[in-house]
């Protein structure tokens, strides 16, 4: 492993669209290194993949790979939403007939894994300290290493500290947390659906978690981060109140067989570029780019298509290095329609639900794209 040897890309964050961009670019002969902080040893949320993750798998050539995981087939969404009946969505009318639920610490340490074998270099269990430009290629400074490399792409998720780190900012469009525990299995008949129910603070999202030493069930409720901590539900007795006031959800997930709840930020974003050029090339993918509501259940899905058109755009700028600005505002154009579009149908979604009148839901009924936005700062930290 040569830290000193010029790299074509440095990649910081090994999730689905780091790892599944590090592996494109590596099939098309680039060098490639993959900086990842942890080592993929602790629970990550998204467990629910819709069935046009599919293709990406394909595409991907890992489509095996992942059966080998043994995902339990979704076979569709039931919601209250809206209104107190709940509604069914079948993935049966997809061309692909179904949705997954997986564990997701192994999926994304599949795809990593799989970008090793493609001669990607991963550095795990490694975070970076600094990243400059010394005038010729960036220097990621990390795990007492500096590595250089012509383009650097921030795969770190929400954070987007790298972006941040060399002076973009996000647009924040909601403080959104989902607080969340692994409960006891619920039995076989609510194996193969995810359950969405709206109430009074937010939205419980619960499905079947597969793997570990026994079947299990993920539990989570979505809020507003100072909704949680008005209310203690990040508490375990604040959390279980909380699922005492739902209707379905109490009754598929035992509140008392649930270990102990977890905050996790689910907050919208979209990355904006600073207003001073950075002195090399870079992307940002997957959530550091476009942060999603959890209720699109699209996160996963975007961030491998991310992963598929910046490998596109990267080797295209490679190859022809006088285009480079060109090539990258179209990726950041396709990124702004992308968000655009969002916006509108969150707007729509929420819009559906008029039974309550808590502050989450007043939030949610303002203009037609949502809460105002709000610019946060570039993140200074090292970087």
């Amino acid at each position: 492993m040569n830290a000193a040897e010029l790299q074509d890309v440095a990649i910081v964050g090994a999730g689905p669209a780091g790892a599944a961009l590090a592996r494109r670019l590596a099939l098309d002969g680039r060098k490639v290194v993959l900086i990842e902080a942890s080592r993929f040893d602790r629970a990550r949320i998204g467990e629910s993949l819709s069935p046009d993750i599919q293709p990406e798998l394909l595409g991907l050539g890992l489509r095996d790979r992942f059966l080998a995981l043994k995902p339990l087939p979704s076979w569709g969404t039931r919601s209250i939403w809206g209104e107190p009946a709940a509604q069914a969505r079948s993935h049966l009318t997809s061309p692909w007939c179904s949705g997954w639920h997986v564990d997701r610490t192994a999926f994304d340490l599949m795809l990593a894994e799989a970008a090793r074998e493609t001669g990607v270099q991963w550095i795990e269990a490694c975070r970076v300290r600094a990243v400059r430009h010394d005038g010729t290629a960036w220097c990621v400074h990390a795990g007492g290493n500096v590595w250089r490399s012509r383009w650097i792409v921030d795969a770190t998720g929400r954070s987007a500290r790298i972006a941040r780190g060399i002076g973009a900012r996000r647009m924040l469009f909601d403080s959104l947390v989902g607080i969340a525990a692994v409960c006891a299995d619920p039995g076989h008949a609510e194996r193969h659906h995810l359950l969405v129910e709206a109430v009074e603070d937010g939205w419980w999202y619960s499905a079947p978690l597969p793997g570990g030493p026994a079947p299990s069930t993920i539990a989570m409720l979505m809020t507003d981060g100072d909704l949680c901590a008005r209310a203690a539900l990040h508490r375990a007795d604040g959390w279980r109140a909380a699922m005492a006031r739902s209707v379905a959800t109490r009754c598929r997930v035992d509140a008392a067989a649930c270990g102990a709840p977890r905050v996790h930020l689910a907050h919208s974003h979209r990355l904006l570029r600073p207003t001073v050029p950075a002195p090399g090339p870079w992307l940002a993918v997957g959530d550091a780019s476009l942060a999603v509501d959890p209720l699109s259940g699209s996160g996963v899905l975007r961030a491998l298509r991310h992963a598929r058109e910046a490998a596109t755009v990267i080797g295209e700028a490679i190859e022809r290095p006088a285009h480079v600005d060109e090539l990258i505002a179209s990726f950041d154009a396709v990124r702004d329609s992308e968000c655009t579009d969002y916006l509108i149908e969150r707007a729509q979604h929420y819009a559906v639900e008029q039974r309550f009148e808590s502050p989450f839901w007043r939030r949610r009924s303002r203009a037609p794209a949502g809460p105002a936005a709000a610019i946060d700062k570039p993140h200074a930290a090292a970087l």
